[in-house]
């Protein structure tokens, strides 16, 4: 067998964030959990001023993205509700 590479704690939780935007974007941001996790995740390791590799730069700058659209989403989502909701 192969031995894999050790992933990182900041790895981990970089494909975490990542893999929460997709699913939220997936989703048409009816959960806004997952894109609160795709934005907190970043702006975390942000704040706590960790030396990151550019590959987890570059997948937090992606998380973040796609948790703000996937934010937008949602908001569209509940106006979409509260306009067929009305015609109803």
């Amino acid at each position: 067998m192969k031995n894999k590479k050790e992933k990182s704690v900041l790895e981990k939780l970089s494909d975490f964030a990542f893999a929460m935007a997709i699913i939220s974007i997936c989703t048409v941001g009816i959960c806004p959990a997952f894109s609160a996790i795709a934005i907190a995740v970043p702006l975390a390791m942000g704040s706590k001023g960790v030396e990151l590799g550019e590959d987890i730069k570059s997948k937090n700058r992606k998380s973040l993205i796609g948790g703000v659209i996937a934010l937008a989403l949602f908001v569209v989502d509940l106006a979409i509700i509260v306009i067929v909701k009305n015609k109803i």
